[in-house]
């Protein structure tokens, strides 16, 4: 029988030692995994977001989940072992993904058994957003790169064309006349892609109530991303053009990079606050 809990009242330190301890004993070596990913990978440095996130997301909701807290119920006992049993799977496969959802799954199951099921529903989403923070597959990664190298290169292309900058494109190396210019997996544009997915999440869930208004804030993100890397990609094609091998800079390509970053978090900002003026106007 799960432990009853009542609303308003506080749990034992004890029950909250056995819980951090059924988290972290079965996912410890996945959590370390994942640190070191965050840590040494800069396509993923976003995921070490993505906790803090989820727990702010699930703060700005405590009043509703206070309100809320009812007897806990024994059928969250079965989702935290179902998470256990699918972290089996997933540290045997060595499959990251799949322990995210067991993650997931057993801190939803903890939720169930500690508050019930209205509270469940309160935290859910919070909770999801934690699959956020696991890597995508690495085959996932190589074909979104890909695609997004050979995009960005074919639209960068036609805009230096534009600036009358002769520029020849064979896949994703731009020849100028003083200049190759490759864009490289690193410059694919699929980190600003992540990222920008991450801030819409945030935002939709954080500031928006209505689902259509989410449902655009993520369908604009890597719209925004491949607009910000063409912009990337352009603006070096520019300073090669006119500096040569100064394009080649790693500081500058660095600062260049975040500068576009920047202009894309600004403009996903401004089509959300669009969205809100959109629909006040029509309300």
């Amino acid at each position: 029988m799960a432990p009853s809990t009542r609303a308003g009242k506080s749990l034992p330190a004890g029950y909250w030692l056995v819980l951090a301890a059924a988290v972290l004993l079965p996912f410890g070596s996945f959590i370390a995994t994942l640190w070191r990913i965050w840590v040494n990978e800069p396509e993923f440095s976003y995921g070490i977001l993505i906790p803090p996130i989820a727990a702010y997301l699930l703060w700005n909701r405590r009043i509703d989940i206070e309100r809320e807290k009812k007897h806990g119920q024994s059928s969250g006992i079965a989702l935290v072992l179902a998470g256990c049993g699918l972290q089996i799977v997933g540290s045997l496969s060595s499959t990251l993904i799949v322990s995210g959802f067991a993650l997931v799954l057993s801190i939803s199951g903890i939720v169930l058994c500690l508050w019930g099921a209205r509270c469940f529903r309160i935290a859910l989403v919070p909770l999801l957003l934690l699959i956020l923070m696991v890597p995508v597959p690495s085959y996932a990664v190589g074909q979104i790169s890909w695609k997004l190298q050979a995009g960005a290169s074919a639209v960068s292309s036609i805009v230096l064309r534009l600036l009358n900058v002769p520029v020849f494109q064979d896949g994703n190396v731009l020849t100028l006349p003083n200049y190759v210019l490759e864009v490289k997996q690193a410059c694919s544009g699929s980190r600003s892609v992540f990222a920008l997915l991450v801030l819409a999440l945030t935002l939709g869930l954080r500031v928006e109530r209505k689902w259509w208004v989410r449902i655009l804030l993520v369908a604009a993100a890597p719209v925004l991303a491949v607009v910000a890397n063409v912009m990337r990609i352009v603006g070096t094609g520019l300073i090669a053009k006119h500096w040569g091998s100064l394009a080649a800079n790693e500081s500058l390509h660095t600062m260049w990079g975040i500068l576009v970053f920047v202009i894309a978090a600004g403009g996903l900002l401004g089509f959300q606050r669009l969205l809100r003026w959109t629909n006040n106007e029509c309300a």
